[in-house]
């Protein structure tokens, strides 16, 4: 076996590409353990470092079994952040297609449901486990020409606030749709979303608004993440962990490197894949919220 591996440090960073040599010089210091999890090109999976064949070896013949893990929800869901692995090119095209298919309407459906496919299939959940996403184009394509529709329809003079609110209502439906239709390698994760379309429509408005702060809209973003993962319901749940700061100072590093042009690729994914990791798997119950007493 050749070629560059990832793995996952104690805390589920992703780190690489490594040569496969490296990993072993990682093995000899502790740095990677039997149970670490590793990745490269013709895995269908993570898999721990002592389950593959060029690594065991470098384990010896006696190792300690591993401690039961302490981080599995009630669920049996692994808590921790969610781990990306999206390569740098692929996500730059992938990104230009969506905007290219926006921009001329028709292809609008085909071209965002290739992307949310290929962004699911480079998300795993915290102790590896990949997703898929099985939407087809032809599901809700009225959505997609709508909302691109919408998108020049707002540089008309008068237009602009009720196509935001109409791409903004069509938006909770995307979300509806997307969860629907996200999937797990071992086939348990089933997601809805419940989140109103009032309410989205308000955080939208709200988030508009708060620019006029010049930093608010952090703060603003990050409390509407957070209702949009806590309205995610169903096995596991999720949270948003990221603060305004982390999210004011990553937005406006990646708005600087954008604008010398070259470095976008590579800011694309540090972005991209920094905003992922911020979405946690917790207990399914985290995300339900109290129900309120029956009236007397």
């Amino acid at each position: 076996m050749s070629g560059d591996f990832w793995y996952l440090d104690g805390e589920r960073n992703q780190r690489g590409p490594v040569a496969q040599d490296e990993i072993v010089r990682l093995i000899g210091e502790g740095a990677i353990g039997r149970d670490t999890l590793i990745w490269t090109s013709g895995f269908n999976d993570w898999t721990p470092a002592g389950q593959i064949e060029s690594f065991s070896a470098c384990f010896g013949a006696s190792a300690p079994p591993a401690p039961p893990s302490s981080g599995l929800s009630t669920g049996g869901w692994p808590k921790g952040p969610l781990i990306p692995s999206l390569p740098v090119w692929s996500l730059l095209g992938r990104c230009l297609l969506v905007a290219i298919g926006s921009l001329l309407i028709i292809p609008s459906p085909w071209t965002a449901t290739s992307y949310y496919k290929w962004l699911a299939e480079h998300i795993a959940l915290p102790d590896g486990t990949r997703l898929s996403f099985v939407g087809k184009p032809g599901d809700i394509w009225y959505v997609f020409i709508g909302i691109a529709v919408l998108a020049w329809a707002g540089e008309i003079r008068y237009v602009g606030l009720p196509a935001f609110l109409l791409s903004s209502a069509l938006g909770v439906v995307l979300i509806k749709w997307f969860c629907a239709n996200l999937r797990s390698a071992d086939g348990r994760l089933q997601l809805s979303f419940e989140g109103g379309y009032w309410t989205y429509i308000g955080w939208n408005l709200l988030l508009v608004l708060s620019f006029i702060t010049i930093i608010g809209w952090a703060w603003v973003l990050k409390l509407m993440m957070q209702w949009v993962c806590k309205n995610v319901r169903g096995a596991p749940g999720f949270e948003f962990t990221a603060t305004g700061l982390a999210l004011l100072w990553r937005s406006l590093a990646f708005v600087l490197l954008c604008v010398f042009v070259i470095p976008i690729p590579w800011a694309l994914r540090w972005y991209a894949s920094w905003y992922v990791s911020q979405i946690s798997v917790t207990d399914p119950s985290a995300s339900l919220p109290a129900r309120s007493q029956p009236a007397p």
